[in-house]
């Protein structure tokens, strides 16, 4: 009789786990992730044909004096550094590939036995041009001109001991202006030892400066020369448009009229509900072209809604409404929105501040460089008082309505955080772990907190 065999011995006898080479193919080996580089690279659009004694040299900002980069080249001229970055909510990264050139100069570096010399990094993820490198954010530095003379203004401008009171400016030679300028900036020194950089300042102290010939040429700051050079920039921005974002909040907001009332009959629910718009005491009614058109035309005009609907066009969602206001009106305000931008970007606070009081003030001897803004300002107290009478018919004819114009404001913004929100927790979500996940699903009703092993005995 032949012996039995149990099933677990069965079990047990099978394949022999593979050793050798055949492992380790089964499992990868997996690189471990370094931390961010301590100087990470960045990336910059230079413009083209720029002189090899170009730098990027570190100057104070003519608004906020704090230390900021520009490229200046001796031919090209200055540069400001533009940044532009993906919004927080889409993160990006650039993909830096090596270069090739690194690449065969670091093989051409061998030893005599033939071996590779080993370069030694510090601790962290470096970049090395021969290895490339995955930057974790896709910020794009992009180099745009800009005049030295916002550059020259910090030291025209000059400093008062009090600070309501306007400096008193003086004449001054061109060098001592440089040298107040060299004292805030140290790079700015050994760059105006090049006469082509120099010869920029001195040409923008010509445009900008009343002159007086006391054996040298001495310079002092002009506000009316200025303004009349910040018109021009201004005119030319308008000329070529204002950024969509600016157009929209500070023109087309601006000028918006406001509804006057809104009543709805209290019988026919399901109508239409009348609007009193602001447009009608805004503008002056004149007769509509069907008015004066004969009877026979009237007449003719008459087509059943079959064919007439056809023949209607729908506006395109991103056509925008257009600005109800008098003739030149939006003119005006994207001037003045253009300059308020410049002085609140590259001109010193207290020379800004007083550019602003001498907008529309004639001076003798000077061509108009602004026009009068005068029609501008009386509109926007005219939507000023509609919007005030807007509020107060609202909160004295509608009781049921206890929201005014800024609560509905804030209504908007309150709904752009819970979208915020929502998005947040949306990518926290999918960005958790499996274990994550479960644990919440844990049914933790009859368990006892952690805080309870903690507490003192009684």
């Amino acid at each position: 009789m032949a012996p039995s065999t149990t099933r677990s011995k069965a079990k047990a006898k099978g394949p022999a786990p593979k050793t050798g080479a055949g492992a380790t193919s089964a499992t990868t080996q997996k690189k471990p992730v370094q931390p961010d580089s301590k100087n990470p690279p960045k990336l910059f659009v230079l413009p083209k044909d720029v002189s090899s004694e170009a730098r990027i040299a570190t100057l104070a900002h003519p608004r906020t004096s704090d230390p900021t980069r520009y490229f200046i080249c001796p031919e090209k001229g200055f540069f400001e550094f533009t940044k532009i970055a993906a919004p927080k909510s889409q993160p990006r990264s650039w993909l830096l590939a090596p270069n090739e050139e690194e690449c065969a100069a670091e093989d051409s570096q061998t030893t005599s036995n033939g071996k590779k010399e080993a370069t030694v990094k510090d601790e962290g993820n470096e970049y090395t041009p021969s290895e490339g490198y995955i930057t974790s954010s896709a910020d794009l530095f992009l180099a745009t001109p800009i005049d030295p003379l916002f550059l020259l203004l910090p030291a025209l401008a000059g400093k008062s001991s009090k600070p309501k009171e306007e400096p008193k400016r003086l004449f001054l030679e061109a060098d001592d202006y440089l040298d107040i300028l060299s004292s805030a900036s140290p790079h700015l020194k050994s760059l105006l030892s090049q006469d082509s950089l120099r010869s920029k300042f001195t040409d923008r102290l010509d445009a900008v400066c009343d002159t007086v010939d006391a054996g040298e040429t001495m310079y002092r700051l002009s506000e009316p020369k200025l303004i009349a050079i910040l018109a021009e920039k201004c005119t030319t921005v308008v000329e070529k448009g204002l950024p969509a974002s600016m157009e929209d909040l500070l023109v087309s907001k601006a000028l918006a009229v406001p509804l006057l009332s809104v009543t709805r009959g209290e019988d026919c629910p399901d109508e239409e509900p009348e609007v009193a718009d602001a447009e009608s005491s805004a503008t002056p009614k004149t007769e509509s072209a069907e008015s004066q058109t004969p009877s026979s035309a009237t007449d003719s005009s008459a087509t059943p809604v079959s064919e007439a609907s056809t023949a209607l066009t729908t506006p395109s969602p991103d056509a925008k409404p257009p600005i109800v206001a008098p003739e030149g009106v939006p003119h005006l305000l994207r001037l003045r929105t253009a300059f308020q931008y410049l002085c609140s970007s590259y001109i010193p606070a207290s020379l800004s501040a007083s550019l602003a009081t001498k907008l529309n003030t004639p001076f003798p001897d000077q061509a108009a460089s602004f026009p009068d803004f005068t029609p501008l300002d009386t509109h926007l107290a005219h939507l000023a008082k509609l919007r005030a009478d807007a509020i107060a018919s609202r909160s004295m004819n509608d009781f049921s309505r206890k929201r005014g114009f800024e609560d509905e404001e804030a209504g908007e913004t309150r709904a752009e955080k819970k979208r915020k929100k929502e998005e947040e927790e949306k990518l926290a979500k999918k960005n958790e772990s499996r274990g994550v996940r479960d644990l919440k699903k844990v049914n933790v009703s009859g368990m006892k907190k952690m805080s309870d092993f903690f507490k003192k005995k009684t």
